[in-house]
């Protein structure tokens, strides 16, 4: 199995980018101009996206045991360990929208105590000894590249107060279709989305992307049980986070989609979906989010938004982040941290055990 699989360092992993460092920096302005926007509207500041948590909800990572080799790679090559991690819920655009309006849902995942194997990329996840993960509810993403998300941050930056004009703009690009696919996205509850990494990152010696799916029956009813329509409250996805963990659990399962053919899964390009019947997805560990948990309370939800961080460049070398959506974000997370950081007059706590969060 293992000959059939792409290495992370193979030459036509990650290709050239022409002028890379000009655009990111140009993204940077583009994104703290997002941050100075929301600062102006609601005198705090947030993220650059993923600004409105739903939920802030502990639980357990616990590993499969006797995974095959291929699988047993990074923090999953510890055989049946247990990690606490802790995942914030959150509607992926830049501005605190009405839940009624549909769009990308995300959440990000934090690892805690993780010793390895092997070295840390950066020293926040060094001294932290965490594993940061990312993921949104479909399987692409539509900012593909680097020079997309330029485009289109800057179309959403210079609108920021005219949603009628970013939609104008898009819908007179070429590739309005991908653009506008987020729109419609189903408006579910949060628990029956199957959560995906979008992007690619290295596996050891080999590539994937991440994928958390629904792992008990009634979660993934979810979707057909509860849906936003007109008539539901502007806050309803916190409304039913917070409902559904005073009295159930949330579990998923944590699987991993390996890359064989970078001609048909692209690392470079993340707006082509791997297929799935293809290339399935394999399970490497289980996460349990318990119930009896006050997900939405008011000390949860300001100490993540305001005192923590997260950046898919915090952890293993064995899961560096590949593609140059990825390579972005390792200074304008930090950039937008920065702003926060500024705007807030708030520094940020190096998190490295779970019980720090309220």
């Amino acid at each position: 199995m293992a000959a059939s699989l792409v290495k992370w360092n193979d030459p036509g992993v990650e290709p050239h980018i022409q002028d890379e460092n000009a655009k990111i920096n140009e993204l940077h302005e583009i994104m703290t101009c997002v941050q100075m926007h929301n600062l102006a509207h609601h005198r705090h500041g947030f993220r650059a996206t993923h600004v409105k948590s739903q939920a802030i909800v502990k639980g357990r990572l616990t590993v499969k045991r006797d995974l095959p080799a291929h699988l047993a790679q990074g923090l999953f090559s510890n055989d049946g360990a247990t990690y606490p991690v802790a995942i914030r819920y959150a509607n992926e655009p830049s501005f605190l929208t009405d839940d009624r309006a549909p769009g990308p849902r995300g959440c990000g995942l934090k690892v805690f105590n993780v010793a390895g194997p092997g070295p840390f990329m950066d020293p926040t996840g060094a001294k932290t000894r965490t594993q940061d993960f990312t993921f949104n509810n479909a399987p692409i993403l539509e900012l593909k590249d680097l020079a997309t998300t330029v485009e289109i941050m800057g179309i959403r930056e210079r609108n920021f107060s005219h949603p009628e004009k970013i939609e104008a703009e898009v819908r007179a690009r070429p590739d309005k279709d991908l653009q506008l696919a987020p729109k419609g996205l189903p408006n579910h509850h949060f628990l029956s989305y199957t959560m995906y990494s979008q992007s690619a990152y290295r596996f050891g010696e080999n590539i994937v992307k991440y994928a958390l799916f629904p792992a008990i029956q009634s979660q993934r009813d979810l979707g057909d049980s509860a849906s936003i329509t007109e008539h539901s409250d502007r806050e309803q996805h916190s409304i039913w986070l917070s409902d559904h963990f005073r009295e159930h659990d949330a579990v998923y399962e944590f699987r991993v989609q390996l890359c064989r053919d970078l001609s048909k899964q692209s690392v470079e390009d993340a707006s082509m979906e791997w297929d799935e019947k293809q290339y399935p997805f394999e399970t490497v560990a289980t996460i349990t989010f318990p119930r009896g948990q006050d997900v939405g309370s008011h000390q949860r939800r300001a100490f993540w938004d305001d005192r923590m961080a997260l950046n898919v460049w915090h952890g293993l070398e064995a899961h560096q982040p590949l593609g140059s959506v990825n390579r972005l974000r390792k200074s304008l997370y930090a950039v937008s941290v920065a702003k926060r950081v500024e705007m807030n007059s708030t520094p940020i706590e190096p998190v490295s055990n779970m019980d720090q969060i309220p």
